[in-house]
């Protein structure tokens, strides 16, 4: 059957999935896990589903939910691969992605997107919990749950009857219809019918815990978040009902979680404060008129306050807050941002540039700085610090907007086209990225290794239409 119309049966059929209860010895540091998903591999090869992986990340950015802020999207990418390095079967890519929703929610789909609503960050009240939610959906991933539902809804004769209908009528319309049924889909709607059983939820808590203790967190960052979640489980609180819709919360399973997360031992590391940094920049981004905690640092707070007063554009008063920071990355970038609204370009610069030298990949510190450069008239310095950037598939789509203008501006013109190219790409917007580097390839200016190796994306994208 093809994977088209195996997907179609998932998505007709997940609400009647069920799967077969498997005991796992999870005590530390054995991390041998059984293959559970071995068999339902069969219906969907490790090619396809990480194509299926990027169609379905590139679709959801396509679609403006996903919060494309640099500094947020690094935070959750570092997280989400400390958490990934420590999970069985690591080999295979995983993508972290924060969508600006205010449900509590977090979903994993196929080919290893895993999707953070911001209302769930917000709801957490530490790194721990945040990463134990995360763990948990990379569980679901290393243990093919999706995969696993599909192989159960392609045994379902109605179903299949169902799914080769609807492949059908996709096909006779469109003979793209079929593929966007596996991305856009898959991203926005699949979690919303999808209901694991409690089997596989115990499954997941289990492998997420070995997962968070591994990587350094606190192990009853779940037990607690879980607790939370069963406290306001009532129609009354419909922004935490989302995610036990989905993820089914027992008695049982809270008290087996704090029992396990007790056996892996007292926690004795230290949270990350970029965490709070990042959680109170999502409160700002959200623009859902949350106040502001009063239980967190003096630094913190006033970081907190100085987002909000950017957001109102009120950024003489932002950055009279910011007199008394430390100066660490998240403060320096919003200072730097602040600055530049106030057009002091040589501030930005100075608490940049040190910083720069430390993270020269990082895109969140390197576009004010680019930016402050352009508008000192110094393309070239510009143009130096973008391209010390290493493109990556979640590079933020601010950079690409970005180093399109400095391109520009340095008359570089084929690295222009290029960038916009990119951009495209990581969107699904196949056909003009197709155009856009044809066009690149035939300007002036571009070297012979830049030449080559934007034939070689253009033959992949000729080879592999999406």
């Amino acid at each position: 059957m093809k994977p088209l119309l195996i997907i179609t049966a998932f998505l007709l059929t997940t609400l009647f999935a069920s799967f077969t209860k498997a005991e796992l010895n999870l005590e530390l540091p054995d991390l041998n896990l059984p293959d559970l998903g071995a068999q339902s591999r069969s219906y969907l090869s490790v090619a396809k589903d990480r194509e299926l992986g990027l169609k379905t990340l590139r679709k959801l950015r396509r679609s403006n939910r996903v919060i494309e802020d640099p500094e947020v999207n690094i935070w959750i990418r570092s997280l989400g691969n400390k958490l990934k390095t420590n999970a069985p079967r690591s080999s295979s890519p995983l993508y972290f992605v924060v969508v600006k929703n205010q449900a509590i929610n977090a979903f994993a789909t196929l080919g290893g997107v895993i999707v953070i609503n911001s209302g769930l960050i917000l709801r957490t009240k530490s790194e721990s919990e945040l990463a134990a939610v995360i763990a948990h959906e990379i569980g679901h991933t290393t243990q093919n749950h999706i995969s696993r539902m599909i192989a159960k809804a392609n045994s379902n004769k109605l179903a299949k009857g169902a799914a080769v209908l609807a492949g059908v009528i996709a096909s006779s319309k469109d003979p793209q219809a079929g593929q966007a049924i596996l991305s856009a889909t898959i991203a926005t709607m699949a979690h919303q019918q999808l209901s694991f059983s409690r089997e596989a939820e115990a499954e997941a808590d289990r492998v997420g815990l070995r997962i968070l203790a591994q990587s350094g967190f606190n192990p009853m960052g779940m037990p607690r978040f879980l607790t939370k979640l069963e406290q306001f489980s009532d129609d009354r609180n419909a922004n935490i009902t989302e995610y036990l819709r989905s993820h089914p919360l027992t008695l049982k399973r809270v008290t087996d979680t704090r029992i396990r997360a007790k056996k892996l031992g007292h926690f004795r590391g230290k949270e990350n404060i970029s965490y709070l940094y990042m959680r109170e920049k999502l409160r700002a981004l959200s623009n859902a008129n949350l106040s502001i905690p009063t239980n967190i640092p003096a630094n913190i707070r006033k970081y907190s306050q100085a987002l909000h007063l950017k957001q109102q554009r009120k950024y003489q008063a932002a950055l009279h807050l910011t007199g008394n920071f430390s100066r660490k990355v998240p403060e320096a970038i919003l200072i730097a941002q602040l600055l530049n609204r106030q057009r002091l370009y040589q501030q930005t610069i100075r608490i940049l540039k040190p910083l720069i030298n430390i993270y020269p990949s990082d895109d969140a510190l390197s576009i004010p700085l680019a930016q402050a450069y352009i508008s000192l008239g110094q393309t070239e310095s510009a143009w130096k610090v973008l391209n010390d950037v290493d493109i990556a598939e979640q590079t933020s789509l601010e950079f690409f907007d970005v180093f399109q203008e400095v391109a520009r501006l340095a008359r570089k013109t084929s690295q222009a086209y290029r960038s916009v190219a990119n951009r495209n790409i990581r969107i699904g917007n196949y056909k003009s990225a197709i155009l856009q580097l044809r066009r690149a390839i035939k300007l002036p200016g571009a070297t012979a290794s830049e030449i080559i190796s934007m034939q070689n994306q253009l033959n992949r994208l000729n080879l592999n239409p999406r």
